[in-house]
């Protein structure tokens, strides 16, 4: 509903007059809109909207919650795209300028869009950094704002803790930081108390009047729109009268404003709605005005600027970004071994010989079993084989020493826990080639003679990890693990964060361009991710023993790809979500699961079959595990893993134009 704030004072209209400057008839407007129209799928939000506004004016735009105001604001700062109509604000064409249009205009958007976490200087120094300003002219500019907004007791306090009316002053100043000659408000005193309110109108009228700022702004209060030089009743997305609040009451006879705008609704509710009539385009005019530059190292150092602000000022998440990966580490380097040993196995020796107790001894001294209490019966073997306490039971026959001694064919039984194939086999091989030393020992012992069991002889050498221990692989393999999955998943939320919090807004109304605002996003956690993997390489070496035999250089060179492309995966991620638990567990499945089916953990990308090979070739993880083996147990270099290094780098191009493809850059 529109609004009278009672107990407010109403500004003096001779003297706001008398402040008025004049204006020149029929001179070139800063505002133009001729029919413009904002369609949501079935819903008109807004029809045919046309006004001009002209140099240095407050012009309002008064009209209860729900008019259209906001839409178009949104459409004339560039925010929507409307969905017909022409257009021209500051000089420059809604239609194909609005990058040029965001550089000149100051906009303070309806709810509070600036960074919570940031103090009031730092948002003011970012926006002076994203908008050009000189580096010499930003801090007499932010002392200048912060005496005349009268923010110099707040200046060190986070923006969130900060009352609503300083709010509303420092969203003010952040808008004309800049020096703008046009500012768009958007109700920006709803909310407020009617001092503040007061007081942040004294500032409006002090820029339109003694700095000749036009101001163009939104509002369903009443006394606002008497403070307005001119102003346009809207209702229902449409456009009822513009003129002067004086003209507006004389012309429908009506001693005040709320009179008259009730007049204007019930005439509008009298007349059938007719379909505008398509207009010619308006002249843009030529305007002295830098051209807009499509990329800004200085825009993307500040947002590169402003998140690494916000990790440092948020130790739970940074210390989940480096800790994380460490804890990890021990978590998986030691709990996931390809190694089968220390096999639990017990005895039924029901022949309790000297050669039954050498030969159990001779599964004993070996490292891949490890003997238990003896076996008393059949029906224990049976328990303690079903519980999974025994991997291998033994049966030794009762003469069993004695038939060996005659030459016999003693025969003893293997049981083997089965349960786990590939344990079981590994279990089942370690038995069979114990038995067949045991055998070739004793003969060994009773001929003199070794016996051949083939003509020739095999001699096994491991070229790499000699000690065939899955350490060795393992640990490299787990780096490349922990950096996709902890830099994207907080690379994901660094984005959608800023859509929940609404300060995504920053990214609409300011001059950065959607590459400038994604790769500021990414350069601190590519930075976070390389210390992340310092902590883990220290990790590798000193904790778990695993040296690194190659290029320390390539490895480096080779991890700042690869946490390049991951963190690009949490960018093109969070195109796609709107909310931070999607984006943590739609980055999460993405990344681990191919990880560790399809990029070579456990089964090397060549012995893939049909779609999982396919996927291990298009998947970034796949070809950084190699370069992170290769370097750690086989001393590879550069040449060696060149391959690697051009797919990794191929990643990174496609990755972000797919996710600046993703972003919009407007609502809608």
């Amino acid at each position: 509903a529109m609004l009278r704030q009672r107990g407010e004072r109403l500004p003096d209209s001779q003297a706001l007059a008398a402040a008025t400057p004049a204006r020149a008839s029929g001179g070139e407007p800063v505002i133009e809109a001729r029919a413009l129209t904002r369609d949501f799928a079935e819903f008109r939000a807004v029809d045919a909207v046309s006004f001009q506004v002209q140099p240095g004016e407050i012009f309002g735009l008064l009209g209860a919650n729900g008019a259209g105001k906001t839409t178009v604001i949104k459409m004339l700062t560039g925010i929507l795209p409307p969905s017909s109509g022409l257009g021209q604000v500051a000089g420059a064409d809604m239609r194909s300028a609005g990058q040029q249009i965001k550089e000149r205009i100051g906009y303070m958007s309806q709810a509070f869009s600036l960074y919570g976490e940031l103090s009031v200087l730092q948002n003011l120094d970012l926006h002076a950094r994203l908008f050009h300003l000189p580096a010499e002219r930003i801090a007499p500019r932010i002392r200048e704002l912060c005496q005349r907004f009268g923010l110099e007791p707040y200046a060190d306090m986070p923006a969130a803790g900060l009352p609503l009316g300083i709010r509303q002053r420092l969203s003010l100043a952040v808008a004309v930081v800049h020096e703008p000659k046009l500012l768009i408000l958007d109700e920006p005193t709803s909310g407020v108390d009617p001092v503040a309110r007061d007081q942040f109108w004294a500032l409006l009228i002090e820029l339109s009047r003694e700095q000749g700022v036009t101001i163009f702004i939104s509002t369903h209060f009443m006394n606002e729109a008497e403070r307005c030089d001119r102003i346009s009743l809207m209702h229902a997305g449409r456009v009822l009268a513009s003129d002067t609040p004086a003209a507006l009451r004389q012309a429908s006879g009506a001693d005040t404003l709320e009179a008259a705008f009730i007049s204007y609704l019930e005439r509008a509710a009298d007349t059938p709605r007719t379909e505008p009539v398509a207009e010619p385009a308006p002249v843009v005019r030529n305007n002295h005005q830098a051209k807009a530059q499509p990329f800004s190292l200085g825009r993307l150092l500040g947002i590169a600027y402003r998140e690494s602000l916000e990790l440092l000022r948020d130790p739970i998440r940074l210390a989940f970004a480096l800790i994380g990966s460490v804890l990890l580490m021990f978590v998986l380097g030691f709990g996931i071994s390809m190694d089968v040993e220390n096999l639990r196995f017990a005895v039924l020796d029901r022949d309790q010989s000297p050669e039954s107790r050498d030969y159990i001894q001779n599964i004993a001294g070996s490292r891949y079993f490890s003997q238990q209490p003896a076996l008393q019966n059949n029906a224990e073997l049976e328990r303690r084989m079903a519980s999974g306490e025994l991997s291998l039971a033994l049966e030794i026959p009762p003469g069993y020493g004695r038939d060996l001694r005659l030459g016999r064919h003693p025969e003893i039984a293997a049981w083997v826990d089965g349960a786990l194939p590939f344990r079981g086999e590994t279990a089942r091989g370690y038995m069979q080639g114990l038995h067949l030393q045991y055998i070739s020992d004793l003969v060994t012992e009773v001929t003199g003679d070794r016996p051949h069991l083939l003509p020739t002889d095999i001699a096994s050498r491991y070229r790499y990890n000699q000690d065939f221990r899955s350490i060795y692989a393992m640990v490299p393999a787990v780096i490349p693990m922990l950096l996709i999955f902890i830099p994207a998943i907080l690379m994901a939320l660094g984005v959608v964060r800023e859509k929940e919090l609404g300060s995504i807004t920053n990214l609409y109304v300011t001059p950065v361009t959607r590459l400038e605002f994604l790769l500021g996003k990414q350069l601190p956690y590519v930075a976070v991710a390389m210390f992340s993997f310092l902590l883990l390489l220290l990790q590798a070496v000193f904790v778990f023993d695993v040296p690194v035999k190659g290029s320390m250089l390539a490895l480096s060179c080779g991890t700042l790809l690869y946490v390049t492309v991951t963190t690009g995966i949490g960018l093109l991620t969070s195109t796609f979500v709107r909310t931070q638990i999607a984006a943590l567990f739609g980055t999460a499945l993405l990344t681990m699961l191919p990880t560790i089916q399809f990029s070579g953990l456990t089964t090397p990308v060549g012995s893939l079959e049909h779609g999982a090979y396919w996927i291990g070739q298009v998947f970034p993880a796949s070809y950084y595990l190699v370069l992170s083996r290769g370097i750690f147990t086989k001393a590879l270099g550069f040449a060696d893993l060149l391959p690697q290094f051009l797919a990794l780098l191929l990643f990174i191009p496609l990755l972000t134009a797919a996710a600046v493809a993703r972003l919009p850059k407007q609502e809608g």
